[in-house]
């Protein structure tokens, strides 16, 4: 049995602000990244065949990622099995899976976090389901990195596994400056090494937004009462009430609170951030976009990619991080703010500090 570090729930945690933040006191690291993706559609040719809406043209995506027949935790499996071997990890060491997802799994009332661990690193991993929409894999990052820091284990896998399958999900109509697209990534987190350090990470919630997904809905007691999942329009339904008055402002204030809290447990200035890592969602036209509102370039971005997959759920920003690593985008000594917006709203940021390069 490997000798394990007592927890401490008090070391290198912060509760006394409205952001929960994570100030990594140990070596924490991304040990690898990985990223499962169908074939892409152009967007063009969705256009041509009536399948985009007049609101949704014009965003800037180029293709979007379609599976044909596979599901998302297929996907997610895929990608978990790629990070465990670029992580130099034995398998039956992981200790903790955390899997992440925004849509259908592909089966009611099932655990797909089991189903994913048992195929990717084993038995003996803890298993966990985490949703919280579009910022359920940088959530999940969040918490595995509390666990890490705490002393409860060394290793753990990250993953991510969405399919958007019609007629359920309307994949190009369904929500604001969003096309969605299907894929699955992972992350592998190490207290023993890696490609990147873990400065700090933080999480922040304003919960009196959540209207926004709900939409004043009344609750059902089975899934699938509509097809496609009328999204948007409880969406717009929910701008047109009082309660929604202020919303995107507070959002946005939420979002530069997030940033703020984690560069500041980092310890650096915002200027030193090399790349951001944010969901792949764009507005087009020349309008300001998520990166612009945390005060960063497109060039900073990885909407270079993002633009050619669409919107993975949860697991943009596992998949943007690959893509930066895969293509030496980053050096040594580079850091990375890394960044999760979910409707609910939660908000996840961590601040990485590239200190190898891959060897993938």
């Amino acid at each position: 049995m490997r000798e394990r570090t007592k927890p401490n729930p008090q070391a290198g945690f912060s509760t006394e602000r409205e952001v929960m933040t994570v100030r990594c006191t140990k070596d924490i690291f991304v040990a690898s990244t990985a990223t499962a993706l169908p074939p892409a559609v152009d967007v063009a040719d969705a256009e041509a065949a009536g399948l985009v809406d007049d609101p949704h043209t014009g965003l800037g995506y180029d293709s979007i990622a379609v599976a044909d027949g596979v599901a998302g935790p297929e996907m997610a499996v895929a990608a978990g099995r790629v990070a465990v071997a670029r992580s130099g990890i034995a398998a039956a060491e992981y200790e903790l899976l955390l899997h992440s997802s925004l849509w259908f799994q592909g089966l009611d009332m099932w655990g797909t976090a089991s189903y994913v661990a048992n195929e990717t690193v084993g038995a003996q991993a803890v298993s966990m389901d985490l949703q919280q929409r579009s910022c359920g894999g940088m959530a999940a990052f969040h918490m595995a990195t509390a666990y890490l820091e705490s002393g409860f284990g060394t290793t753990a896998l990250l993953t991510t596994g969405d399919a958007f399958a019609a007629p359920a999900f309307d994949r190009w109509n369904s929500q604001m400056y969003t096309l969605f697209g299907d894929g699955g990534t992972a992350i592998a987190l190490s207290t023993r090494g890696g490609v990147a350090r873990v400065l700090a990470t933080a999480a922040h919630a304003d919960n009196s937004l959540e209207g926004f997904g709900r939409g004043g809905e009344p609750f059902r007691f089975a899934p699938g009462a509509e097809a496609p999942v009328p999204v948007l329009r409880r969406l717009l339904r929910h701008s047109r009430t009082p309660a929604a008055a202020g919303g995107w402002e507070r959002i946005e204030a939420a979002m530069l609170k997030t940033r703020d809290q984690v560069l500041s447990d980092a310890g650096v200035d915002q200027d030193r951030i090399a790349r951001a890592v944010l969901p792949f969602i764009h507005r087009g036209g020349g309008q300001a976009e998520n990166y612009h509102a945390l005060g960063f370039t497109e060039a900073q971005s990885v909407w270079e990619f993002g633009r050619a997959v669409g919107h993975l759920g949860a697991g943009d920003q596992f998949a943007g991080l690959d893509f930066l690593l895969a293509r030496g985008d980053v050096a040594v000594g580079d850091l990375v703010l890394v960044f999760g917006v979910g409707v609910g709203f939660n908000f996840a940021a961590a601040v990485l500090e590239i200190v190898t390069s891959p060897g993938w």
